[in-house]
């Protein structure tokens, strides 16, 4: 199916497509229409917000793409590692819950099945003597349907992660971090620019006193060829990155929204123990240094923060479209100590235990 963005008006096949999965999952009554009605609109903005989404009501590429995952359970079709064309599907983020609570980690529970998830699945395969191939069919799904059970006392893949983390407090002098440079592609262009400036200016102050450090620090931006955030994802999982900061200047349609939010991931499946509290970290951080008002740490499942491998998070610093913070946004000694306090976060998130 082509994408563009849908949304109330629109009817055709590709609507009828949409109905269909809306009602597959529940949200919406079984009704013989291609039309984007408001009973569409509506369920499409439940779908949002249970996923970690951008709540709209518009069914563009992410949400698009979500839908189409959801509708999969374990089971329904063989899973497998497909270079350059990773598989995507609620399936997956289902075997890589069972695989985790069998002890066998497949990295984040993010629904994609990736180089890790192939590897558990293995190693849960020659544990129960069937052919170690990798591919999840009939006979593993068979073993894990035999094994199933749960692990108590709490999410046994956020515990893992926390303690892999462990190994690299050893300060910031030795670490790779990536600096994002993150745009919202739907905006007006004026403010694109706008925005895309100021967190251009910041990221680049954060670099310097990073590279000051000793910490080597690699920088993207959809203008640098890598033209999507799930390819930055990928630039940062091949990088072999410690962690992803992503910085932005937020844009709302109500000016009285303003700020600083923190995003982490957190989808269906699982969620980032780290992203999340890194998250807090630099929010503290930044109202403590700077002149914004107020802040927020928030779950998504956009696939920057979902596609990574170690803890990535997203900061909207302040909002363009708030006349308070614009004034803020507009002084360099704001923007300074903006950078001062995201390079406090890293240093206090990778410092040696006591």
């Amino acid at each position: 199916m082509s994408i563009t963005r849908y949304c109330v008006g629109d009817q055709g096949p590709a609507i009828s497509e949409i109905r269909d999965h809306l009602v597959r999952l529940g949200l919406l009554g079984p009704v013989n229409s291609n039309v984007f009605d408001d009973e569409v609109f509506n369920a499409v903005k439940l779908f949002q917000q249970q996923r970690g989404l951008s709540v709209d009501g518009i069914v563009g590429s992410d949400t698009w793409k979500r839908l189409d995952e959801a509708v999969w359970s374990l089971g329904d079709r063989v899973l497998s590692y497909q270079v350059g064309n990773l598989i995507h599907g609620d399936d997956v983020g289902q075997l890589q819950q069972r695989l985790t609570q069998l002890g066998f980690s497949p990295g984040n529970v993010d629904g994609i099945f990736g180089k890790r998830t192939e590897k558990a699945a293995k190693e849960f395969q020659r544990a129960i003597g069937v052919m170690d191939d990798g591919i999840v069919g009939v006979h593993t799904i068979m073993g894990l349907n035999r094994l199933n059970r749960t692990v108590a006392g709490g999410n046994a893949a956020a515990l893992r992660e926390k303690l892999k983390h462990e190994t690299k407090r050893t300060g910031i002098a030795n670490r790779t971090i990536l600096l994002d440079i993150g745009s919202d592609p739907f905006i007006d262009k004026y403010l694109a620019d706008q925005t895309t400036q100021i967190a251009t200016k910041i990221v680049k102050l954060i670099e310097g006193r990073l590279a000051a450090l000793g910490t080597n620090v690699l920088v993207t931006h959809s203008s640098d060829g890598r033209d999507s955030t799930i390819t930055r994802a990928d630039f940062a999982n091949e990088s072999a990155a410690d962690l992803v900061l992503s910085v932005q200047i937020g844009v709302a349609d109500d000016a009285a929204i303003s700020g600083v939010l923190g995003y982490f991931f957190a989808g269906t499946h699982g969620y980032s123990l780290l992203g999340e509290e890194f998250a807090q970290l630099i929010v503290a951080e930044l109202l403590d240094c700077t002149d914004f008002g107020g802040g927020e740490v928030l779950g998504k499942s956009w696939p920057l923060l979902r596609a990574t491998v170690m803890p990535a998070v997203r900061i909207d610093l302040g909002f363009i479209t708030s006349p308070t913070d614009a004034q803020l946004l507009a002084k360099p000694a704001n923007l300074t100590a903006a950078a001062d306090a995201a390079v406090a976060a890293l240093a206090k998130f990778f410092a040696p235990l006591s």
